[in-house]
């Protein structure tokens, strides 16, 4: 007999817009969560499968209140975080060994040599290939949708498998796909392997809004709809405190989820 005490549980939200979503969902998870353990904490995390419709993603509020992180890195300090995705700010640190990958680099320049990768690859023994200046995998997606805009096919990926299953830092987005409607409106659905709900979800649906209008604006449609599926979407321990606080204040100030 199946354990289902075992299973993770999936849940699904919608909401208008992605400031909703973010305090929809973590309610959820903390609601609903299972008790796991991680590679971070000894203590375990809440964590849930998630799927997330957002129907209005250009649509304020983008940012949650109560979501600090997000308005830091995407609103308060002009967009930290959006310009890492967008304009590749931070991709000299991967060329220079400080961080693993930047999404930039994986969605624009798949598959770029780093040498201090290279190296600890040789020393492991792994085959790999590289590309002097890597693939960009967005150029050559709307290249395709141009081409044939009903095509199912118009996706991106950031996974390097002889690097992200032996090298630390893996990329916690492994895929984006679009879907264009009649051709006026864009679809965009993302797929992430792990990510921490209270302190990056609200970040990372921020930017890949922000991608998806780029890429929409390029190909003269309207973002429509931002669909969001996590595999392990927890929140930690450490932040257990924190969110009990945020769902105190809004039942004392009578605000509903």
């Amino acid at each position: 007999m199946v354990n289902t005490n075992h299973q993770l549980p999936i849940l699904h939200i919608e909401a208008k817009t992605l400031g909703e979503a973010w305090i929809k969902t973590l309610h959820a998870v903390w609601k609903y969560g299972k008790f796991m353990p991680n590679h971070y904490e000894e203590a375990p995390s809440k964590e849930a499968s998630v799927i997330v419709n957002v129907t209005d993603p250009l649509s304020e509020p983008k940012i949650h209140q109560a979501d600090a992180i997000a308005l830091k890195c995407c609103k308060l300090d002009g967009g930290s975080y959006i310009k890492e995705i967008i304009e590749g700010t931070l991709d000299s640190k991967v060329d220079e060994g400080h961080l693993s990958y930047t999404y930039h680099r994986r969605l624009q320049s798949w598959g770029k040599s780093v040498p201090k990768h290279s190296e600890i690859l040789k020393k492991l023994g792994i085959p790999f290939c590289e590309f002097e200046d890597g693939i960009d995998q967005i150029q050559f997606l709307i290249e395709k949708a141009k081409e044939e805009s009903i095509s199912r096919k118009l996706q991106i990926t950031t996974w390097i498998p002889w690097k992200d299953l032996k090298i630390s830092g893996a990329p916690c987005l492994q895929r984006l796909w679009f879907r264009i409607v009649n051709d006026e409106s864009l679809i965009l659905e993302t797929a992430w392997r792990s990510r921490d709900l209270f302190k990056a979800w609200g970040s990372n649906v921020n930017g890949m809004v922000a991608l998806g209008k780029l890429i929409a604006d390029k190909l003269g449609l309207e973002l429509i709809q931002y669909v969001d599926f996590s595999n392990s979407l927890h929140i930690y321990g450490s932040d257990f405190e924190e969110v009990t606080k945020i769902f105190q204040i809004m039942e004392k100030r009578g605000i509903k989820i």
